[in-house]
């Protein structure tokens, strides 16, 4: 009895132990049951959501799955969880009058259910325009076939930008293709990956020639390899930029192309190498080169012409220099009345002369932009005073009235080139009074606006003389121009004058006017504005001191090579009371210098054996840094005194000089 019950009490335990155990497996169950529900849910709620349409069919092509996405974009008119359990086997059939190609819709179907294959990106074209992209994913549980997946995303925006894309980029191309523009693409190695018929136009080589060939050593010489090297690692910084560039074409021929390069990206924002748009611009390079060279050229002739220039007025000046200071000298003697008027000629003539290498000069000066205006206060009616004080006597020589006419509402100061305003004037006037016979000549100087800044001066040359012809005014302004053959023979003159007189008035800013009839007189009128200045701008006057005691006894050392000019100076430098001693080159002069003292030297500038500029930088660096040294020269180019005052010279003496010029210099520098 007592092992019975023990054999029940085990039974029952064991029971229990059961009941449990299945209990447990049940609640187990159950919990993964629900977890898969719930997994099962927010699947079917993410795939209800997602704007793809989504169909997954069982293994007997029943729904098991589908998202409103999908009814909405084959048009479905009924909610999609009434459509689970739905037999799908027709429907594409049902669906193909969407697209463009409905035989091949049904057909490509029916190939990937039976194939069973995983494909993607499948593009579908729909008769309304838009585009699909079809996904079919075969679904596989340990092996066994158990449905499909299905799933369509509307590409229509993707590829109407892809197309878009596709379209300007073809345009562009064709664009750049009708501009002979050649394009090329390389990848991050430089290897050419794209080449448009034009650059191989350009280049000489065929598309397969040039294609995974580096571009640098295709085109580029050795010595400017590096520069493409450098624009590719500013590619890789991102950078654009245009450049020039010399190459080598297939045919070994030298071409220069301007290059405009930019980095090359994917459409994932890599970049993936760089591109080129290339312009053959050999012509217009060559065509820089000659123009390069004509400039060279046309500098090298202008300096030839100044250095011409130079030489001729040395050469002119120097015996001009001499025979109008021995004619002033010879004045001061005794002389004859014969005597007195072959010296008088003699002097007109030279003076005549000079004023023809003046001309010269002074139009190779402005043709070279080598005349610069002064800009110091002057009085424009003293200016005009000492004009009429110089030529009124010519006038009345010729029995001609001469009429002079100042406006009192003219400023005191007046800021300007008086020098040049006089050479204007004094041009003018010669001409008048060369060219009239009888009658009279009028100067007027009036003011036609003033403000408190500035006066508009008009000056109005006329005279009563033989007129030009209405011909002859067109070209009145021409270099070398003269009305005829017979006015040159008769009255002489280089045919300058009136075209330095037009170019001065331009270059004050200016106008002139010429109004004539033959044989009734000429009138020319000259408008210019001028700054009104103060009294504390003009220029002090050099106080001309008594010539005696100051300089009388100093030392000069004259350095001249020619004995004329020797003689001139030592005659005028005499006169003042001054000790001369000569020497006749540079070299003579800095041996003077280091064996004796002297008060100031008179140095030429062009000499044998040593010139002045040498010689004076040798004194500055040797022997004396203080004693004055002033430079006489027949070059009246401004470059020249520059010249002087760089090598240490104190100031500039042009030949022919005048003896008060010469006079202010010595009292001012002699100590």
């Amino acid at each position: 009895m007592e092992s019975e019950d023990k054999l029940k009490d085990s039974l029952k335990r064991e029971r229990k132990a059961k009941q449990a155990a299945k209990q447990g497996l049940e609640e187990a169950v159950a919990a993964k049951t629900a977890e898969l529900r719930r997994t099962a849910l927010r699947i079917s709620n993410v795939i209800s959501n997602m704007q793809e349409g989504v169909l997954v069919e069982d293994e007997n092509r029943r729904i098991a799955l589908v998202n409103p996405g999908f009814c909405t974009m084959f048009g479905i008119p009924v909610a999609a969880e009434l459509l689970i359990g739905t037999d799908c086997s027709g429907s594409a059939e049902q669906a193909k009058h969407l697209f463009a190609d409905p035989e091949g819709f049904v057909e490509g179907i029916n190939q990937l259910l039976a194939k069973r294959e995983k494909t993607t990106g499948e593009i579908l074209l729909l008769k309304d325009g838009r585009s699909f992209s079809r996904d079919y994913v075969p679904i596989l549980i340990e092996g066994s076939y158990r449905g499909h997946f299905w799933k369509y995303s509307d590409i229509t925006s993707q590829r109407k930008y892809e197309d878009a894309l596709v379209r300007s980029e073809e345009k562009y191309r064709l664009l750049i293709e009708n501009m002979n523009l050649g394009l090329l693409e390389v990848d991050m190695e430089g290897r050419i990956k794209y080449a448009n018929q034009s650059f191989c136009v350009m280049s000489g080589f065929t598309r397969e020639e040039m294609y995974g060939q580096v571009g640098e050593e295709l085109f580029t010489t050795p010595e400017n390899r590096h520069v493409i090297v450098k624009k590719n690692r500013s590619r890789e910084k991102g950078i654009s930029d245009a450049y020039e560039l010399e190459v080598t074409n297939k045919q070994g021929h030298k071409k220069w192309w301007l290059i405009s390069g930019a980095p090359l990206f994917n459409h994932e924002g890599k970049q993936i190498g760089s591109t080129g748009i290339h312009l053959d611009i050999t012509e217009r390079k060559q065509l820089e080169f000659t123009l390069r060279e004509a400039k060279q050229m046309a500098e090298d002739t202008a300096k030839a012409k100044e250095v011409f220039l130079a030489n001729m007025s040395h050469e002119i000046r120097t015996p001009m220099n001499a025979i109008l200071g021995l004619g002033k000298q010879l004045v001061k003697t005794e002389l004859n009345t014969h005597q007195r008027s072959f010296l008088e000629s003699i002097n007109t003539a030279a003076d005549n002369l000079l004023v023809v290498i003046n001309d010269i000069l002074d139009f190779s000066k402005i043709e070279s932009g080598k005349l610069d205006l002064e800009a110091i206060g002057f009085s424009l009616p003293d200016l005009i005073g000492q004009i009429s004080n110089m030529l009124k006597s010519k006038a009345e020589e010729k029995g001609l009235t001469f009429k002079l006419e100042v406006d009192e509402q003219i400023a005191p100061v007046l800021i300007g080139d008086p020098f040049r305003i006089n050479q204007v004037l004094l041009n003018l006037l010669s001409n008048s009074i060369k060219f009239t016979e009888k009658g009279s000549i009028r100067l007027v100087c009036r003011v036609n606006e003033s403000n408190a800044k500035e006066q508009t001066i008009e000056l109005v040359v006329e005279d009563t003389g033989m007129g030009i012809d209405k011909k002859y005014l067109k070209k009145i302004f021409q270099k070398f121009s003269q009305e005829s053959v017979n006015v040159a023979r008769k009255y002489g003159g280089t045919g300058l004058g009136m075209a330095i007189t037009k170019q001065l008035v331009d270059i004050m800013d200016g106008k002139i006017t010429i109004e004539s009839r033959k044989d009734e007189g000429t009138r020319v009128t000259i408008g210019i504005s001028l700054p009104i200045g103060q009294s504390s701008e003009k220029p002090e006057k050099p106080k001309h001191l008594i010539r005696n005691q100051k300089l009388k006894g100093k030392k000069i050392l004259l350095v001249e090579d020619n004995k004329l000019n020797r003689l001139v100076a030592n005659s005028i430098l005499s006169s003042f009371g001054l000790k001369v001693t000569e020497a006749v080159n540079g070299e003579i002069a800095v041996e003077k210098l280091r064996n004796e003292m002297f008060d100031l030297v008179l140095m030429d500038m062009q000499m044998p054996v040593m010139d002045g500029i040498t010689a004076t930088v040798m004194i500055r660096k040797e022997i004396n840094t203080t004693i004055p040294i002033i430079a006489l020269t027949a070059n009246a180019l401004k470059s020249e005194k520059s010249r002087c005052l760089e090598a240490g010279m104190n100031d500039f003496i042009s030949k022919p000089f005048e003896e008060e010029r010469l006079l202010d210099i010595l009292q001012r520098f002699i100590r």
